[in-house]
């Protein structure tokens, strides 16, 4: 796996590739038994394509290979992806292979391979996404090498093992032709999405895989009625303390299925990338249920009627859901022939000390201060209405 970030290869002595891992990681070495050092963890740094420094000492990378074969010894990276599960793709999933949809927009990078005329070998190289560069992060460069690894001891651990691994899942097959069958595969890490392609052509020498990496969608709660104190929320609230990024407003045209809309800004600042990107994330899970179409949306409405907002002749609801940072208020109709709404809103920042008001502001705005007595006599006696106490 070949990278503009610096990647250290360890390979077997017939210059297979077992795996890579980031400057400055760590690998495990395990010694047998009878060698007496047990399992030791050293720290590698790159020093070119075909060299790195384990521990304190520099070795070509097939020297390393010879050495451990023949003591024989195993090696592996430290950091591994413990509890990741491997799963066929899900509805919706393959949305994540085309570029052209939102969802390929927002894609991290991919990583594409074969393994060589043998079917024993791992050549991969990595592409990754300009628009979302500010995503290839160090940590994102090193769970990756952490999924490669993970997905190299099941699906893609040989040509062979690839194949075997999806005919035994039918249930993953996307496309099937006379020539070729794609099958995908999804693992999840806490915070990214690792969507996996595989081509299994007639001529089996010619199987490749794509692995494509994106950032998990952002979490999200549960979409919920609103609440009393919430009913302005739904609305364009000019009282929202300037947390108000904008509305998107909206309807399913005269069939009822088809999806209009527009965007406005109340804070075009707050319009940010990552908003965006967010944004997206919501509508999409949304437009997968609520918003879908119109019978949706007024059958989802019916079966909650403690949605309902009191104000609008019994044809409107509401319902809110959060993300990490932001609140989005959703306001449909049950009617045909109207808009329906989804309102987004920075959550409210929790009040830091220099930022409680002052004495003076609390003054300006009404508020009762009762100063302590200074003394025994002003704590029983009280001055006279007019003029000073004597």
């Amino acid at each position: 796996m070949s990278s503009q970030n610096k990647a250290i290869r360890f390979i077997d002595s017939d210059y297979r590739e077992l795996f890579t891992i980031p400057e400055g990681a760590d690998i495990t070495i395990t010694y047998p038994p009878e060698d007496g050092r047990g399992t030791v963890t050293r720290t590698c740094t790159y020093l070119d394509e075909y060299h790195t420094k384990i521990g304190g000492e520099t070795l070509h990378i097939c020297q390393f290979a010879e050495i451990m074969e023949r003591l024989g010894a195993r090696y592996e990276p430290a950091e591994q992806l413990r509890d990741a599960e491997l799963l066929p793709f899900s509805e919706g999933a393959a949305s994540y292979l085309d570029i052209r949809s939102d969802e390929g927009k927002t894609r991290i990078g991919l990583l594409s391979g074969d393994f060589g005329n043998q079917g024993d070998r791992f050549h991969a190289n990595i592409r990754m996404n300009e628009a979302q560069s500010d995503r290839d992060t160090p940590a994102f460069q090193s769970e990756l090498h952490r999924a490669v690894y993970a997905l190299r001891q099941s699906l893609l651990k040989d040509r062979d093992a690839m194949l075997d691994y999806c005919r035994a899942h039918p249930e993953a097959k996307l496309l099937d032709r006379d020539t070729f069958a794609q099958y995908g595969f999804k693992l999840e890490t806490q915070s990214r999405q690792y969507f996996i392609l595989c081509h299994v052509p007639e001529q089996a020498r010619e199987a490749r895989f794509t692995v494509y990496a994106y950032d998990r969608p952002a979490p999200l709660r549960e979409l919920m009625p609103g609440s009393g104190e919430d009913r302005l929320m739904f609305y364009r609230n000019d009282d929202d303390g300037g947390r108000c990024v904008g509305w998107l407003r909206g309807d399913f045209g005269r069939s009822g299925d088809e999806f209009h809309h527009g965007w406005t800004d109340r804070a075009a600042e707050q319009n940010t990338p990552e908003f965006k990107t967010e944004f997206k994330e919501i509508m999409t899970l949304l437009r997968r249920g609520i918003l879908k179409d119109h019978a949706a949306s007024a059958a989802y409405c019916h079966a909650h009627p403690e949605a309902k907002l009191p104000d609008r002749d019994g044809h409107y609801y509401g319902f809110k859901l959060e993300t990490e940072t932001r609140q989005y208020f959703v306001r449909c109709t049950t009617l045909r022939n109207d808009y329906f709404y989804v309102f987004a809103y920075n959550k409210a920042a929790p009040l830091r000390e220099q930022e409680k008001p002052s004495v003076l502001q609390q003054l300006r705005e009404g508020k009762k201060l009762s100063a302590p007595p200074r003394n025994a006599d002003e704590k029983n006696h009280t001055r006279p209405q007019n003029g000073p106490s004597r």
